[in-house]
């Protein structure tokens, strides 16, 4: 039982980062990519500072001495992962970008076995294969018609991957704890963000004075539970069971995001269940395996 704790953060921030899919798109509507990006690490730290200064009470020493590794990965996994997804949802529907946010495992896999020297076993190089056939199944089949469909959306998200995969190889070598990590990385990807924002409103986005009470739930929510809360969890996983293992659970976010969207009324084509099984399948499988190797 003690062993299956150890996965209870993991599964946690797939569900949390799944509501991030579902949710967000009708919040982009209201205030944009940029002001999305950027409030969601505002509200975040609200929560995260208090949590880290009462739980782990870390020195200043240590954070100012990890101070770059910081930077490089709020500037990946904070700042530019983020404002690709929301750019993507714009143009690629929820379902979609979750299968391919779900390549992460893959990439992670590879890289680690490059970066990090873990091994990497035949099965596990079957196992990725297939879950990256299940992606181009979700990009290519161009949902119930057949046709060929791929957006520039789809792009960013791939891009992203390549960013969060990034994050993830450096995660390991961060020694300040979870939470205070989480902590430090949000506020200087808000504070990243300050210009860009105040960029954005010059230019004419005017949506923080016309929204309603709906959309700005949305952005608080958004703010506390993907943020906050499944960011905090990640680094909790990757402490606890390393990179890989934690970013192989990347690929159940496609079924939380599913039931998400058809429980508020959405729909889910074929090709899209047919492509994410596949990634499912294919990732569980070469997760499956690589846990059996160690």
């Amino acid at each position: 039982m003690r062993s299956a704790q150890r996965f209870i953060p993991a599964v946690l921030a797939m569900a949390f980062w799944a509501t991030n899919f579902a949710f967000s798109p009708v919040v982009l509507d209201a205030v944009g990519a940029i002001q999305l990006t950027g409030s969601r690490w505002f509200i975040a730290i609200i929560v995260l500072i208090p949590l880290a200064l009462l739980t782990e009470k870390v020195s200043r020493a240590l954070i100012v001495g990890e101070w770059k590794i910081h930077v490089v990965q709020a500037l990946l996994g904070y700042v530019g992962y983020t404002l690709l997804l929301y750019f993507a949802l714009g143009v690629t529907s929820p379902v979609t970008a979750s299968v391919l946010v779900a390549l992460n495992p893959a990439t992670i896999a590879i890289a680690a076995r490059f970066v990090l020297h873990e091994n990497m076993s035949v099965n596990s190089i079957v196992g990725i294969a297939i879950s990256i056939v299940g992606a181009l199944v979700v990009v290519f089949g161009g949902g119930i018609t057949g046709g060929i469909a791929f957006s520039y959306g789809d792009v960013l998200l791939l891009i992203a991957t390549v960013l969060w995969t990034a994050y993830s190889m450096l995660a390991p070598r961060v020694k300040t704890p979870p939470i205070t990590a989480t902590a430090v990385q949000a506020t200087i990807s808000a504070i990243i963000m300050v210009p860009f924002m105040a960029l954005d409103i010059a230019w004419g986005n005017t949506a923080w004075f016309t929204m309603d009470g709906f959309d700005w739930l949305g952005v608080l929510w958004i703010g506390l539970i993907p943020s906050a809360g499944a960011y905090f969890l990640w680094n909790i996983s990757s402490t606890w069971i390393g990179p890989t293992r934690t970013g192989a659970f990347l690929n159940i976010i496609p079924v939380f995001t599913a039931l998400f969207v058809v429980a508020f009324g959405g729909t889910v084509t074929p090709t899209q269940v047919l492509g994410g099984a596949l990634v499912l399948l294919g990732v569980s499988y070469a997760n499956r395996t690589a846990k059996a190797v160690k």
